[in-house]
């Protein structure tokens, strides 16, 4: 891909280099969310509530839909360290 994006610079088809570019970003971030999405998978229950967050927010935080801030900040003030 690399030697690909290099061609198309050396022969003056940067719109071609960029796209080429832009997916290998794209590709990029698809492995590191698919790689959050399975080590979160791989923690049970009571390490997933360790760390704040159920598994119903795996996707979520995948995908940085959800950060562990705004999780702890909407939790219940009252439970925190309890549950």
């Amino acid at each position: 891909m690399t030697t690909l994006i290099m061609a198309a610079d050396t022969i003056g088809l940067t719109g071609l280099a960029s796209w080429f570019k832009k997916i290998k970003a794209k590709l990029a971030h698809r492995a590191k969310r698919q790689a959050t999405i399975k080590q979160l998978n791989q923690l049970t229950d009571y390490e997933l509530r360790d760390i704040g967050i159920h598994r119903g927010q795996i996707w979520s935080i995948a995908n940085g839909d959800d950060t562990i801030e705004r999780i702890r900040r909407d939790c219940n003030e009252n439970l925190r360290g309890w549950v």
